[in-house]
């Protein structure tokens, strides 16, 4: 089992791990592109959720949300609730491999976000602070109160990163779900690895276009969420309102596999994909190294569509967020 007790890195090319234990695997560069494919998987999803789980309306602003949880009920006191934030356009459909999972070991609970899935659109920008006010507002209405462990996957783990650094007391334990944009970094990191592979600007602004292309025929709340994203990269970090997050338990997540590649780009993708993730396991260190219990994993067995296709990787690293919260509160 990997400790811990320091932060720390791993690289994953199957199971292989430096010590026993169930540690796993993981990454992908710009992440928007699955995020987009994974909505079509949310669909075929939609049926087993309601299986595992019945899904409730809760209003929230005047508006109904959609939102699914479990073991609230028999939840000891104390006891951290586990939260899934969903990636950009998602639904909480694309959890439907993981919930099961994740149910036999905390309460856990899932939700749309406004306009996506099945909950309301509030006609509202869907800022991160927007976002994570009325989850913080439905959670208190289902009786979910504090503490959090927090699970973000791409877009989402932005937003839980947001909420962290919002209601700091509220989180015991984070999970970053191959979290994109890496919304610390400034522009020129952004566009570094683009730069290393001589694509520059030119080829920053082509994938950002391609990106554009695709969204075009989707709904309004989504190409909010679009809008909302690429606003905040346009921003100096200064003026992003990032706030410290507390010093919990985290477990960062990169995926190291490439999608196929199907935008059509001025640069050897292979070549940027390869600079990303070097790029990305450079700057997500720093959030790792942010908590005095953080483990990095990178695995090059999944791609950016972890929740799909590696559920048990993020179960893993759920558990073992829990374990250490475990462990702290029996000191």
């Amino acid at each position: 089992m990997i400790s811990m007790g320091e932060p720390m890195i791993q690289w994953k090319s199957d199971w292989f791990s430096a010590r026993p234990g169930p540690a796993k695997k993981f990454l992908f560069p710009f992440c928007l592109a699955v995020a987009f494919c994974a909505c079509a998987a949310c669909a075929a999803h939609a049926q087993r959720i309601d299986s595992l789980m019945t899904p409730r309306m809760v209003e929230v602003d005047g508006h109904n949300m959609r939102v699914v949880f479990s073991g609230l009920e028999k939840r000891k006191a104390g006891s951290p609730v586990v939260i899934l934030e969903a990636g950009l356009s998602n639904s909480l459909d694309v959890w439907a491999e993981l919930l099961p999972q994740l149910t036999p070991h905390a309460p856990v609970v899932a939700y749309d976000r406004a306009g996506m899935g099945k909950s309301e659109w509030d006609q509202k920008t869907p800022t991160p602070q927007h976002v994570i006010a009325r989850l913080k507002n439905m959670l208190t209405q289902i009786g979910a109160e504090p503490p959090y462990v927090m699970v973000g996957y791409s877009w989402g783990g932005v937003l839980v990163r947001y909420f962290a650094g919002y209601y700091p007391d509220a989180v015991s334990g984070i999970v970053y779900v191959d979290p994109s944009p890496i919304i610390t970094q400034s522009f020129d990191d952004e566009v570094a690895p683009f730069d290393s592979v001589g694509a520059g600007r030119k080829g920053y602004d082509a994938l950002w276009s391609g990106f554009a292309a695709m969204m075009e025929r989707s709904s309004e709340a989504a190409l909010a969420e679009f809008d909302v994203m690429r606003t905040l990269l346009a921003r100096d970090v200064s003026d992003r309102d990032l706030r410290s997050v507390p010093d919990v338990p985290v477990v960062v997540l990169i995926a190291a596999k490439p999608y196929p590649f199907f935008l059509k780009v001025p640069y050897d993708q292979h070549a940027h994909f390869k600079a990303d993730v070097r790029h990305r396991v450079r700057m997500l260190q720093k959030w790792t190294l942010d908590s005095s219990q953080g483990t990095l994993v990178v695995s090059n067995h999944t791609t950016h569509a972890v929740p799909r296709e590696d559920p048990e990787l993020i179960a893993w690293a759920v558990k073992r967020v829990l374990s250490v919260i475990g462990e702290a509160d029996r000191r």
